[in-house]
């Protein structure tokens, strides 16, 4: 019941839904119960040799007395509604189970789709909270979880919750209604036999619990082994020109099928005790039947009972059964659920560390960014930068070069607030950016990084990402700039052209220099280049470079680079190494001073 009480808080904005399936499936319940009770008189009249109506007078050994009693009212009225007449009598009689029949499946469809509107509105807020927690979550998250495991978490997960846990939730909640409303009327009609009844709920409560319990762990497992899976398959799909080029698809066709065939006996496991429930339950609900049989009939035999009422006591018990069943299954599908439940709330309660201020100030970049006494570390044991000191003044150009793993990258996404700092303060105008919000502290930022990243949209939507309101001259301007129109309006649908999947209809360069139109067109005070040119043959790089010129003009720059050419006139250059300043200066001075910037020259002239 864990399982569906947590699912409750996404239907909670439901309520009159929830309300209406509540009434019409009581509707339901009470019609159905009617139907049964309509029998009792039916078959009174055809047991009875007497075939006058009004003489018809029930026994009442073995019945409860106010049953008795309102049963015998009913007789008597209904004796004087057929006058006597034993064929208008039946015809009544089963005018009226048509009647009922009718507003009972009517009932039963308004709630059907009641429930079916919640499922589905509840299904999609789910489906919400986790991507727009997925675009809230700080990078850090992401290079610790595997994309092939969020995708299963974001499909697969929410598919089982919607087929498994979703199915059963009306039946954990309208079965448990028709189960006590029919419990009710059967005490109602006789106490005794129905206390034999509930001597048998323990044992089923037992064994069904024991069973969910296996099912619910088995199926956490499951899932975890789908995710990898999918990651092992996102991972063959990204990298198959490299398993190709290495002769590595039969390692990699060992090491998936090694990986699936641990999740598919995982999943036999998991579908046999699902399957068991149905035979369980089904196993008890006649077992339970054959007992009644045997203690209403002997009260028949000893004139204890009259016929009639033991068997619509037993109809109305036989609806129980039905019930029952869907309500164990219900609890293992329940349990399948409750363990990709489990895996989403891991993702939905994930915390946000990098979080907005709730007093945020608004940023004024006028004079400086200034990193005092910086330091970061992905976790308290491995700094990744110590002790950064730096001033960038508003229009300058500065350089970040240094080994791989030196930290410039870090630094970057530490201004950019996609971590925060471990220790000490990066500041715009002497304000500590975490007291801007990320929103507008990122509207002065524009980046534009080694791997362009495109959507698989078009051209014109790609330059004009983040500002729809832009004006196709607008974009075109920008493209212009950034040297990309000369290719861009020979394209076949010219900026109405979709560039493909992560931009893959087009080259480096050209993917290169939308990024770079695209940043132009945000008119950032601050630009980022993180090595923007690394991946570019020698023609595609002048090209970029030229267009990076253009966006570097008036702006305040940070520029990322391997290739220490392309930020010789740099107004000044810090090297880092091992997450520490190790130099800074201008191209000319840190060349004269013999340090690690000349050796990584040397090295580069060496290698040219």
């Amino acid at each position: 019941m864990k399982a569906v009480l947590k699912f409750l808080r996404y239907a909670s904005d439901y309520k009159s839904l929830i309300i209406g399936n509540f009434i019409f499936n009581l509707f339901y319940i009470f019609f159905q119960l009617g139907t049964l009770l309509l029998i009792m008189p039916v078959l009174k009249f055809l047991f009875s040799k007497n075939q006058d109506v009004n003489n018809l007078k029930p026994q009442s050994n073995g019945v409860s007395a106010l049953f008795s009693s309102i049963y015998q009212d009913f007789l008597i009225w209904f004796g004087e509604m057929a006058k006597g007449q034993p064929f208008k009598a039946l015809l009544y009689l089963c005018v009226g189970l048509v009647v009922i029949t009718i507003f009972k499946n009517i009932s039963r469809f308004t709630a059907m789709n009641f429930m079916v509107m919640i499922r589905n509105r509840s299904i999609q807020k789910m489906r919400l909270d986790i991507y727009n927690k997925c675009l809230n979550l700080p990078i850090s998250f992401f290079n610790n979880e595997r994309k092939g495991d969020l995708m299963s978490k974001m499909s697969n997960d929410i598919k089982e919750i919607e087929f498994a846990l979703m199915v059963s939730l009306e039946a954990l909640y309208f079965q448990p209604l028709n189960i006590v409303i029919f419990l009710a009327a059967l005490v109602f009609l006789s106490a005794q036999l129905t206390l034999y009844i509930l001597l048998f709920l323990p044992i089923t409560a037992i064994i069904i619990g024991l069973i969910g319990k296996s099912l619910r762990k088995k199926s956490q497992k499951n899932q975890e082994l789908l995710g990898r899976v999918m990651s092992s398959f996102e991972e063959t799909l990204g990298g198959i020109r490299i398993i190709k080029a290495f002769n590595a698809t039969a390692f990699f066709a060992n090491r998936y099928k090694a990986q699936d065939s641990e999740y598919t006996r995982n999943n036999v496991a998991v579908q046999r005790r699902y399957d068991l429930s149905s035979p369980v339950s089904e196993t008890i609900g006649i077992s339970v039947s054959a007992v009644l049989l045997w203690l209403g009939g002997s009260m028949v035999f000893r004139n204890e009972l009259d016929p009639e009422f033991f068997l619509t006591y037993f109809a109305i018990f036989s609806q129980l059964i039905p019930p029952f069943k869907a309500f164990s299954n219900a609890l293992y599908s329940a349990q399948k659920g409750m363990a990709s439940l489990e895996r989403i709330q891991e993702l939905v309660t994930a915390p946000e560390l990098v979080k907005d201020p709730i007093n945020p100030k608004i940023p004024n970049f006028e004079r400086s960014i200034a990193f005092e006494n910086v330091g970061f570390s992905y976790n308290e044991d491995i700094p990744v930068l110590e002790n950064i000191r730096l001033e960038i003044k508003k229009g300058e150009t500065i350089a970040f070069v240094g080994p791989s793993g030196s930290g410039k990258t870090t630094i970057t996404d530490l201004l950019s607030r996609f971590y925060d700092v471990t220790s000490g303060q990066i500041t715009i105008d002497g304000v500590d950016i975490r007291e801007f919000t990320q929103d507008e502290l990122r509207k002065l930022i524009g980046i534009v990084n080694q791997e362009s990243i495109l959507f698989n949209d078009t051209v014109r939507n790609n330059i004009a990402f983040g500002r729809p309101d832009k004006t196709l001259d607008e974009v075109v301007d920008a493209a212009k700039a950034a040297n990309a129109h000369e290719f861009i309006h020979v394209m076949e649908r010219g900026y109405e052209t979709e560039v493909g999947e992560r931009g893959g209809k087009l080259s480096g360069g050209q993917k290169q220099r939308i990024s770079i139109a695209r940043a132009l067109l945000r008119n950032p005070q601050i630009l980022i280049l993180d090595e923007a040119t690394s991946a570019l043959d020698s023609h595609s790089e002048k090209v970029v470079q030229e267009a990076l010129e253009v966006l570097k003009m008036n702006r305040t720059s940070l520029v990322i680079a391997h290739r220490l050419s392309t930020v010789i006139h740099a107004d000044k250059i810090v090297v880092l190494e091992k997450g520490k300043i190790v130099e800074m200066g201008t191209h000319l001075e840190l060349l004269s001073n013999g340090g690690l910037y000349s050796s990584l020259i040397q090295l580069q002239e060496l290698g040219s």
